[in-house]
Parts: C-alpha cells; structure tokens; sequence
C-alpha cells in the first residue's frame, strides 16, 4: 500500500520509504513528538470546522474495509462524503477530507483541508503534490473529479463569538495547478511503486546528503553513518554544501581555511577547529552595566490553535497562560513570583493583574528571544486596552540575553545555536531540564489543555500544576544564573 503519507515521504527521500515498506526492523521514523501529535490533532480539530461548509455531508468510520464499502454506497447515493476512502489494484490508497458531487458538471469536487495559512510547497509538505495524489488515486477508483480545491486557515480572521467556518477558510481551486503537475506526480508514482517492489536495495547513502540538515530524512543516519552528528550540512548549503560533498568533506573541522564562507559560517568553523569558546568580555561587560536594576527575568507559556480559541483572537494567535518571574535586586536579593490560569476565558486578565502588581515602572526586563514575548505583549495590548501603557513600558524595557550567546558569547558545544536548551548544559551543567517532568514549551502546552479538562481528578490536576510551574520556574533561574556568569566575567 503507498498511502498520500508514504508518497510525500517518498519525495523525500525514496530510500526512507522504501525500508519503511521492506525492512521495518531498520526503520527509523523521526520520533512521534508532542509537537507533532499536537498538529495531528489540531488538523483534526480544523477538518472538524471544513465539515460544517458542507451540512448534507456523511462522515465514514470504521476499518479500511469498511470506509471503501461505505464510500461505494455513498458515491452511488451521490451524498458528500468525509474521509471517502479508495484502494486501487497497484495499492494506492487515500481518505480524502472532503469529497462533494457537483450536480452541475456531474463530477466530484475534492477538497482538502490544512492547517496553516498558506499553500505550501516546501519538501515537508507539498500541498499540490498531495492533492494531486489523491485526485490520481480517486480517478483510477473510477471517479471522475471536475474541480479540486485547498481549504487553509484564513489568518485575517478574528473571532466574534462562535467560529464562522466560512470566514475562517479561505477556499483555493488548485485545478489548473494540478493539470500542470499531474503528468509528473503520476510518474513518480509509478516510480515509487517500482521502488517498493524491489527486492533489494543499497543502504549505502541516500539523496538526503545533498541537503541541508533540516530538510533530510529521519533515517539519514541509517544510509549515512559516516556523517558526524554536527556536520558541514550544518553550516553551508547550496552550492557551497555540494563543493565540500565533492571533495568528500563531511566533518567542520575539515573545511578548507581558504574555503569561501560569511563572517557567521567562518565563526562557526573556528570554533570547531579551535576547540575553544570566543568571547568578547568587554562588551559582555557593557552589556551587563547597561542594565537597570530591579532585573526582572521573565518567560511566558502559551498555548495556541489554528483556529481562534477565545473572541478577539485571531488565527494561530496563542492564549499566555503562564509567567514565571524571577527579581534581582540591586543587592542580590532575589525574588520569584509566577502565575499559572486555571481556565480559558479568564487565563490573561488574572496574569497581567498578576504582573502589574510586581513589575515595577523601573528596572530592565530580560527574556530570551524577545519577539516572542514582545510580540505577546503586543497582542495583549489589543486584548486588554486597559493594560496598554504597561505592557508597551514593559517591551520598551526588554532585554533579549540571547543576543549575547548570538555574538558575544560563542562555545563550540552549543553548535551553532544560541538556544537556552544549548547554552544551559555548557555554562551550568547542574541545572538540567531532564529532571523536570515537563521538560520544553510544547509539552507544557499540552499538559496545560489536559490541566484543564473537567474529567481530570484533583491530585492529577494538582501534579500537573506542580510540574508546569516548576518548568516555567526552571526558564527564568536560568536565566538567573547565566546572568550571574556573565557577571563574573567583569
């Protein structure tokens, strides 16, 4: 069976697909993240809104057996279809989100449905190549599609009481589109299908070494074990990637020193080759004295949906519904305030009366990458007008600490990155996340929707409060403390 999922996986890199098909003892997926599980289930949750486009239409449930006898009757019915589901005789399969029959062309009009803002068309993703897919596949079923569209999420769209479908889609005829692209997606069909009856096939390399690291298959390691972890896909790509690949330079340390390479890339080489940390002590320094006491480190979490979750919400706009501060006085004296919502509706009105009561009109603000929580900040003011004053003082006061591990505080283990996540192990290995129950910002999200769910016992609900504070707690003594190293640099 080669499914839409395996196809785009196959576009990938076609060696991925094919030991997931032939050798699933070797297969290596990329590992079934809460981020992931938490697109899965927003998709299903966005699929849920596309349905109420279509009143008359009939959801399928059941084993593949099933939804292909019900998507039959259904047909013949000429009733709109949810998840109509075809298998052809070479093993194409795909349930495709929403399938309407047109009475005036007497065709079937195929939609599908996504959860981001825009057509995409990147190599993770392939939006055309995924509808065409499943237009090749339903007409090899035997059905005739006139139009194909692509529901996605309308990011102007700002609620105003209950959802409105029709505003928060915005409706694509990818048609033509597809005619344009449907001679070459059904030959990489047909080779794919060639792929995965083969019997054997070399597990030496794959197509993904020409790419840069963020774009390669989960099984890269599989096919190329002679690739250090941190390699020269890390640092260049393009033209300059596929140089050092004909020269067979995999390792940073092997990269020529006239090798042509941006003031960025070439830090980054030294770095490796050097084996030592670069740092500009006196602008650390400067940095430093240019902070106003009281020192306010804070960090927000989120939660967020692709579809506005409260009135005045826009699209993929997120809910703050936790802060921890940590205050340093000018003596040392430190302080640690925080607050975690306990509902929805009122999550952000309890935490800017939270902070207004301890942010001070005086004193510098420290976060790691402030667009994120200026940009919360921002979003804030147009929630609560009331509160506009203060939060525009607080973003004018802002300090981002990771602009010093971005230029003036460089370290061969943090390759490449300035990350809290990187910079934390290095300077302060005693100070580890692994500990923590709830351990990055996705997995604080989740935990803090399941928080929230009427059906949870107090003592759950209770721990996953405990869990959730002493994360977000974690984010800014963190910060704390690498504030303090820089420090003793003076």
């Amino acid at each position: 069976m080669l499914s839409k999922t395996d196809f785009k996986e196959y576009l990938i890199c076609p060696k991925w697909i094919w030991v997931k098909k032939n050798k699933p003892e070797l297969f290596v997926d990329g590992e079934m993240s809460l981020f992931l599980k938490k697109l899965i289930k927003d998709g299903y949750e966005v699929e849920e809104f596309a349905q109420k486009l279509f009143p008359d239409g009939v959801e399928l449930v059941g084993n593949k057996e099933s939804l292909i006898s019900q998507t039959k009757e259904l047909l013949k019915a000429e009733k709109t279809i949810f998840q109509a589901t075809f298998e052809t005789e070479e093993g194409l399969f795909i349930k495709a989100d929403i399938l309407s029959f047109n009475k005036e062309t007497g065709k079937w009009d195929l939609y599908e449905v996504k959860a981001s803002s825009s057509i995409k068309n990147d190599i993770q993703h392939n939006h055309l190549k995924d509808i065409t897919f499943q237009t090749i596949v339903a007409e090899k079923s035997g059905i005739e599609i006139g139009k194909s569209y692509i529901l996605h999420i309308n990011k102007d769209y700002r609620r105003d009481g209950v959802v409105d479908p029709q505003q928060l889609f915005i409706t694509e005829n990818v048609t033509k589109d597809i005619l344009n692209i449907k001679d070459i997606v059904s030959a990489e069909i047909e080779e794919a299908l060639s792929l995965l009856n083969t019997e054997t096939v070399s597990l030496e390399g794959c197509d993904c070494i020409n790419k840069s690291h963020g774009q390669r298959c989960d099984s890269f390691a599989l096919f190329n074990p002679h690739i250090p972890e941190y390699s020269v896909h890390h640092i260049v790509s393009g033209k300059k990637l596929e140089n050092l690949l004909e020269q067979n330079i995999f390792a940073v340390t092997d990269i020529p020193d006239d090798f042509t390479l941006t003031d960025n890339q070439q830090e980054k080489v030294t770095l490796q080759k050097t084996g030592s940390p670069l740092i500009d002590t006196e602008s650390i320094k400067e940095t430093v004295s240019n902070l106003t006491y009281p020192l306010y480190f804070l960090d927000y979490e989120t939660f967020g949906k692709p579809y506005p979750i409260l009135d005045g919400y826009t699209t993929n706009q997120q809910i703050v519904f936790q802060v921890s501060i940590h205050i340093v006085q000018e003596d040392g004296e430190v302080e640690h305030v925080e607050y975690l919502a306990n509902d929805f509706e009122n999550s952000t009105k309890g935490l800017l009366a939270m902070m207004k009561e301890y942010v001070g009109p005086t004193g510098s603000i420290i976060v790691w990458y402030e667009s994120f929580e200026k940009g919360r900040n921002t979003e804030l003011m147009e929630l609560h007008p009331e509160y506009k004053d203060f939060l525009e003082d607080m973003n004018n006061r802002i300090y981002d600490l990771m602009l010093v591990f971005k230029k003036d505080y460089l370290h061969p283990d943090f390759f490449g990155s300035a990350s809290i996540k990187k910079v934390l192990p290095v300077l302060l290995p005693e100070l580890s996340y692994k500990s923590l129950e709830v351990q990055d910002g996705t997995m604080a999200m989740s935990e803090w929707e399941r928080s929230l769910d009427p059906i949870l016992d107090d003592d759950e609900r209770e721990k996953i409060r405990h869990n959730l504070l002493e994360y977000c707690k974690l984010d800014t003594l963190a910060m704390v403390e690498i504030w303090k190293k820089l420090k003793e640099l003076e």
